[in-house]
């Protein structure tokens, strides 16, 4: 599994460096086009690009360092970067919405004269590399893959990388932040009302606020111990305790490492201590075959007063 979890994160990298490298470039075409014509819609079109191309970059340092190797001091290693990442990426593009929204109500007392045609070519060019971003990023709702040992390994969408989700929602807000600004530049371009610079500015800032609290909540709920969504507490612990030979659980705890990545402990009260190895395997059979955990810590006992209790 542990190799699974590297294939898995080198095909994230390799998407994230294709990202990288195309928002980068419409970044450098924008900001030469913005500063060749004057046109401020441009310029900040360009700022909100490297924001996205600096949290591209973060996304990439998080996953490749979380490919370290465990020490004594993280015994899990950096898996945790990533959620890290994705919470700072959260925050950034939260920041970045309220100052849209800011500039957008100040530009509706006194909208700005626009140069519309370099807005509508270059938007056009990002709009274009945002959807061949966004087809990189985005997957079905499952998908397989293949482990080279004969083992293929399902992973459902809910399961993805927080991180990678976070990038996919940066790049969707670019996708249809150029759609807008193709449209109010030609709305522009026809009748010179400028104020529709705003009106897109605050639509797409309002759009994008319930996706990135979503994002938001997940990261937390993983650094707070929280268990995975995706994960029922109850059915885990019916799950073991129909295991024969199980009387009793107790202290069960699941948490998630990084994203797709599930830990569980607990204490398992059983009847005959001399059929512990069996018991502790078909356990561990369960949470693996049922429920993808395969980072468990168990402990047999023979007896506890309240066995029932979490």
């Amino acid at each position: 599994m542990i190799g699974t979890e590297q294939k898995l994160l080198g095909q994230r990298i390799k998407k994230l460096r294709i990202v990288l490298w195309l928002s980068s470039s419409y970044f450098s075409a924008s900001l030469i086009t913005a500063l060749l014509t004057g046109s401020l819609a441009l310029l900040s079109e360009a700022g909100h690009t490297l924001v996205d191309v600096a949290g591209f970059a973060l996304a990439l340092f998080a996953i490749t360092y979380s490919r370290k190797p465990p020490t004594p001091q993280r015994t899990y290693g950096f898996y945790r970067i990533e959620i890290l990442a994705s919470l700072v990426n959260s925050v950034v593009l939260i920041l970045l919405s309220v100052y849209i929204l800011y500039a957008g109500f100040r530009r509706a007392f006194e909208p700005p004269q626009i140069e519309s045609l370099p807005i509508i070519t270059v938007a056009a060019v990002g709009l274009a590399v945002n959807f061949i971003g966004m087809r990189l990023l985005v997957g079905k709702h499952s998908h397989t893959l293949h482990t080279g040992d004969g083992h293929e390994l399902q992973l459902k969408k809910d399961e993805e990388s927080l991180n990678m989700r976070a990038v996919y929602l940066e790049t969707l807000a670019d996708t249809i932040g150029a759609a807008g600004v193709i449209a109010a530049g030609i709305v522009m371009l026809i009748t010179k009302f400028y104020f529709a610079d705003s009106i897109i500015s605050i639509g797409l800032a309002l759009f994008m606020f319930p996706r990135i609290w979503s994002i938001m909540k997940k990261a937390i709920h993983i650094l707070m111990e929280g268990s995975p969504y995706s994960i029922s507490h109850e059915e885990i612990k019916e799950s073991i305790l129909q295991i024969r030979g199980v009387t009793g659980i107790f202290e069960l705890h699941i948490w998630t490492i990084t994203s797709g990545m599930h830990a569980l402990s607990a204490h398992v009260v059983i009847i005959d201590r001399s059929k512990s190895q069996m018991i502790l395997q078909e356990i561990n059979s369960v949470l693996e075959k049922k429920f993808k955990i395969t980072h468990a810590t168990i402990q047999l006992e023979t007896y506890h007063s309240e066995s029932g209790r979490f």
